[in-house]
């Protein structure tokens, strides 16, 4: 059974020979010290967004731009956002577990449940920042479908960044990204998957610094 995430299923597009080696044979990519300011913005995010929910409002940020209101089942929106918890779903046809925990969910007039992802930048988005992110929505949508909320064939990405700072406050800038889903291209994402990680050993990117790295430190070796 191959376990996999949303997040570590991005090796696949940066480097299918890293994702061979992360999953074949637990080699990891080297890693720096992890930035907390995103985890503490989704932390406040969450508990500001509950606030809102407990009355049956949406934030001023996002009310008028978002079509749906706020998931009402608290308790199991919780056991969603947890790390171990999450959401699961097995994936028989490519011998596949799938998990992920997510940020923040809505629901439309149709009944459907829409993905709402929040994302703390140092910098205002780009044409293309959102693009880096569809696998991972795609994902989130599957991990919906298999577990009997029916996902929506759309999705938000919720970014944030710093604009001032003064007196032991900085102010933040909140832009909307509407995204298109659907849970069957998660199903695409996973065969690609599959397909990598049962095949040879791929060839090493050639923008990849990770690949480039390793075989540098082989040849010094």
């Amino acid at each position: 059974m191959i376990r996999v995430t949303p997040s570590s299923i991005g090796y696949l597009k940066e480097c299918p020979r890293c994702l061979w080696l992360y999953f074949n044979e637990g080699v990891k990519r080297p890693r720096g010290l992890f930035p907390s300011l995103p985890s503490g913005m989704d932390e406040v995010l969450k508990s500001y967004f509950d606030e809102f929910r407990s009355r049956g409002d949406l934030p001023p940020e996002i009310k008028g731009k978002v079509k749906g209101r706020l998931y009402p089942n608290l308790t199991r929106l919780k056991i969603m956002r947890q790390n171990f918890k999450g959401l699961t779903a097995q994936i028989p046809d490519f011998d596949m577990r799938l998990k992920g925990a997510i940020d923040e969910l809505l629901v439309n007039n149709e009944g459907q449940h829409v993905i709402f992802d929040f994302k703390t930048r140092g910098y205002p988005i780009k044409v293309d920042t959102h693009k880096y992110y569809q696998d991972q929505l795609d994902l989130y949508a599957l991990l919906l479908e298999r577990n009997g909320l029916r996902p929506a064939d759309y999705g938000y990405l919720f970014f944030l960044h710093p604009t001032t700072y003064e007196a032991g406050k900085a102010t933040f800038t909140s832009e909307i990204v509407k995204m298109n889903v659907h849970w069957k291209n998660g199903l695409a994402i996973l065969k690609d998957v599959r397909d990598i990680l049962k095949g040879p050993l791929p060839k090493a990117h050639t923008d990849c610094e990770y690949c480039l790295y390793r075989s540098t430190a082989a040849f010094h070796s």
